[in-house]
């Protein structure tokens, strides 16, 4: 079968259009002034309603200009007469260029084998229906006369046509995760095989439930930019009340659907479709037309019903890309500062980030690097990030081995929350536990910095148990996720008291570890910020076995 291959400058379009009959009418618009319906829709301003047709006459194709404005051009020359096609010849309409090219029919397959019984049928039931119509058809009509015949074949060609744009529409779908480029492919479709004006889409807001206008593209440009763009409401609401698709053939006459709004955009002929997913409903997709000449017919409802399908799902599919995109962004985002934990439960309940917090009873762990600054003096910059990166990667293993929270990286050194998520009574002893670890780490890392940098490294933690403030502190703009407290300064100022390699613990989290962990008094120090001497603790943690 001989086809048509068309390209547009105007927007990179490639497609190919098979000749199904001895004319091809090619138009801007689904009826040319004449009446006479275009086979081949073009959307450019520059194309005419009824700009020009092919023809075939026995083996031999022929072009023919209908008297349209801009002129019919073939291998750059404006014709004026009947042209003798080859496929060698290039065609131009509008931005539109358009070759031919002849197929010979293939020879019919061999009939199959009947000695093994196999039924092989299409998986898509609309082509199988297609298919035993038109056997159907051909064995009852064969006495009928040629008019009745020719007449259901076309209805039956028709339905096959719209299978295969719907299975175009599907396909494309499968990679287009755009909200915009779904509607604008789908728009592409309607204008092309119905004689729908404007294309409209609103979809719910998720908060309000309230419908909002997300795309609306009309056929010509050339529209009135100030008329209104929202769908007639009785009609939105009709479909989204009811859950069905409505036709109406006569939009001014039709009392279900007139309103104020009906009347003011001129509308003639309406077709609008809700969209759903998941059996909640997404929104409608509304196309109409404003001329009295143009109107909508069943067979159109049937097809916008399916593409309204096909585009709920697209947008259902789209959806979820986004959000499993989202997460993916967050979780690799959440988890450098989280634990699993942590993350789960932010992107399992997004609501649950708003600004606000908590009291509850953490235990409040800092670290932080002794003698960093003169060392940052004599290293390279880039040595003092290779140490750092170094340093935090090992010691963020461990504080998220030992169920704690980074809180933040000030500097060299780091806030860490025990007990903000998990039993807060099992806080103390993961907090001391994830501390004797990181001095064990340090002594391996140390032995390390030493041999590349020449650099002594050595750590002071402190820390204390206390009731605080936990929660997202900021602004909606920019947010973390943080304690606040006094119980916070106390752990603070026991680490600014640390010797190299020493942790220092509050009396408080000392009587909470019930002898769990070795320690020793080291009596009452004073600490900025408190009227009174705090009694703090060592932890001995060269005495735990790694």
């Amino acid at each position: 079968m001989s086809r048509l291959k068309i390209s547009s400058t105007l927007n990179n379009e490639i497609f190919e259009y098979e000749i199904k009959s001895a004319e091809t009418r090619i138009g801007r618009s689904n009826y040319g002034k004449s009446g006479i319906r275009n086979d081949l829709v073009l959307s450019d301003n520059q194309v005419s309603r009824e700009h020009c047709v092919i023809t075939k006459r026995s083996t031999n194709y022929y072009v023919r200009d209908l008297g349209s404005a801009n002129g019919t051009f073939v291998n750059g020359e404006r014709i004026s007469a009947e042209r003798l096609l080859s496929e060698d010849d290039i065609i131009q309409v509008g931005h539109y260029f358009i070759s031919l090219k002849l197929e010979e029919v293939p020879p019919p397959p061999p009939p199959p084998k009947m000695s093994n019984t196999v039924l092989l049928r299409s998986s898509n039931p609309s082509v199988l229906v297609a298919r035993e119509e038109l056997a159907k058809l051909l064995l009852e009509k064969s006495q009928a006369i040629p008019e009745e015949t020719r007449k259901e074949l076309e209805q039956l060609r028709r339905k096959a046509e719209i299978l295969s744009y719907l299975y175009e529409l599907s396909s494309l779908f499968n990679s287009i995760f755009s909200f915009e480029e779904i509607f604008d492919r789908m728009a592409e479709m309607l204008f092309r095989i119905t004689p729908a004006e404007r294309c409209l889409v609103q979809l719910k807001d998720p908060e309000t439930g309230e419908l909002k206008t997300k795309f609306i593209k009309f056929r010509s440009e050339q529209h009135n930019k100030d008329e209104l763009i929202s769908p007639p409401r009785a009609i939105v609401d009709q479909v989204i009340r009811e859950q069905v698709s409505l036709l109406s053939l006569d939009a001014q006459m039709d009392e279900r659907i007139l309103g104020k709004s009906v009347i003011l955009q001129n509308v003639q002929s309406v077709i609008c479709c809700p969209l759903t997913a998941n059996n909640k409903p997404l929104g409608v997709l509304y196309i109409d037309t404003h001329k009295s000449n143009m109107v909508f017919s069943p067979e159109d409802l049937d097809l916008m019903n399916a593409i309204a399908t096909q585009t709920s799902m697209a947008l259902d599919n789209a959806a979820t890309h986004e959000r499993l995109m989202k997460e993916a962004l967050a979780r690799e985002a959440y988890s450098r500062f989280l634990p699993d934990h942590i993350v789960n439960e932010i992107l399992s309940s997004p609501d649950s980030l708003k600004l606000g917090g908590v009291n509850k009873e953490a235990t409040i762990l800092f670290a932080d690097v002794r003698g960093f600054t003169p060392l940052s003096e004599r290293l390279r910059p880039e040595q003092v990030v290779e140490l750092l990166n170094e340093y935090f990667t090992n010691m963020t293993e461990i504080i998220f081995a030992n169920n704690g929270l980074l809180d933040k990286y000030i500097g060299d050194g780091m806030m860490v929350l025990f007990g903000v998520a998990y039993a807060a009574e099992d806080a103390p002893s993961n907090a001391v536990r994830a501390a004797i670890q990181m001095q064990q780490r340090m002594c391996i890392l140390r032995e390390k910095f030493k041999r590349l940098y020449n650099a002594e490294t050595n750590i002071g933690i402190g820390i204390n148990t206390g009731t605080i403030t936990v929660g997202y502190i900021g602004s909606n703009r920019r947010m973390e996720y943080t304690g606040i407290g006094d119980a916070v300064n106390l752990a603070a100022r026991l680490e600014s008291n640390t010797k190299p390699s020493q942790i220092l613990i509050s009396s408080y989290t000392n009587s909470l570890l019930a002898g769990k962990y070795p320690t020793r008094p080291l009596g009452s120090i004073s600490v900025k910020g408190k009227s009174q001497p705090q009694e703090v603790y060592e932890v001995l943690w060269q005495e735990v076995p790694l």
